[in-house]
């Protein structure tokens, strides 16, 4: 039977009213969300001033003319220190411990180990520049249940410890060079706002963004020293003409070990949508180009033709354990060269 047209209009008014409902509540959520966006903006903003730079450090980077004419870069990744996590050794059967003091003395180590590589290979090379990736996941944040109970301070004492030794660490290495460039990935995981990563806004609502300009803040006043913060959830950068595609790695599906899959996956599909946008647009060749991916996130390290990963500073922890893997504590390096291109890798032990 035939509607009547009062029947249709008394329908489709109630799909007007249920339609504007809708409408106004995601008008409310857009509302608080600007609000609480514009809150934390304005928290950055207030927080900054209250940072004072660090005295410049002196340069003890001096030029060798009796060393080799091969000049290359050196490159160094930072990542997944996990500042203000617990461990205890004895819950994982004495195979690591971790907190800030074990933290710490493991990051001035490392300083010291990379400075002693640098020194020797200056024997065969000119090594003028250095460049320090970061790949976030600096802080432990309060992303699960069970670091919120067991962190060893709150989420804003770790972003100030994690600037503050973050820039010990660059000042430690940038005073043997003659210009050092870092690069810090803000998008990551254990420092993010939401319960689950979000995908726009990912490397601003992020307190590993607060830890980069933070960061920046303190080491403002060392002339040799270039800080770069990107809040993209990748980035192309380049290093004596060697492309990386930098980001976190929390994008790489995969569960307790090296997802070789999800990795392959990753590469695979990066490459082939870039390389679509290039034919479409091949003025941006510059941007979207790479010749491999650097990443973290999976605490273990990996290298490989078209993929790089970082292992990290906490190394085993329980979660670990109780899925059968063991991940000791690393941080790598390697050189670039304009010619030869990648070599010499590194995954320091910690």
């Amino acid at each position: 039977m035939a509607k009547t047209l009062d029947q249709f209009e008394a329908e489709q008014s109630e799909q007007v009213k249920e339609l504007k409902s809708q409408l106004l509540e995601k008008d409310r959520i857009l509302e608080t969300y600007k609000k609480e966006h514009g809150r934390l903006q304005v928290f950055f903003d207030s927080l900054l001033p209250l940072v004072s730079a660090m005295e410049p450090v002196p340069i003890v980077y001096k030029p060798d003319s009796k060393t080799s004419n091969v000049e290359i870069e050196s490159v160094f990744q930072s990542n997944d220190w996990h500042i203000g996590e617990v461990q205890d050794a004895d819950e994982i059967e004495r195979i690591n411990a971790f907190n800030y003091k074990i933290a710490t003395d493991r990051v001035v180590g490392l300083g010291h180990r990379i400075n002693r590589v640098i020194d020797r290979s200056r024997n065969s090379y000119v090594i003028k520049n250095g460049v320090l990736i970061c790949n976030g996941d600096m802080i432990s944040g309060d992303i699960h249940n069970e670091l919120e109970r067991t962190n060893e301070f709150p989420v804003p004492v770790q972003v100030v410890k994690a600037a503050e030794l973050f820039s010990q660490h660059v000042i430690a290495l940038a005073q043997n060079f003659n210009h050092f460039r870092v690069e810090y990935i803000t998008a990551d995981n254990h420092s993010r706002l939401t319960k689950k990563p979000q995908a726009k806004e990912q490397g601003i609502n992020s307190f590993n963004y607060l830890v980069a300009i933070l960061a920046e803040k303190i080491l403002s006043r060392q002339i040799n020293v270039e800080f770069n913060i990107h809040t993209e959830p990748q980035k192309v950068v380049d290093v004596y003409g060697r492309k990386y595609l930098v980001m976190h790695g929390h994008q790489i599906r995969g569960w307790a070990g090296i997802p070789w899959y999800g990795v392959e996956r990753k590469a695979s599909k990066e490459s082939q949508s870039r390389l679509s946008m290039i034919m479409d647009e091949p003025d941006r060749l510059e941007n979207l180009g790479f010749h491999k991916i650097i990443a973290a996130h999976l605490h273990t390290p990996i290298d490989t033709l078209y993929y790089s990963v970082c292992g990290s500073l906490s190394g085993t922890n329980a979660y670990d354990r109780e899925n059968g893997r063991y991940s000791p504590p690393s941080q790598g390096m390697w050189f670039v060269s304009a010619k030869h291109g990648e070599f010499g890798r590194i995954d320091f032990s910690l």
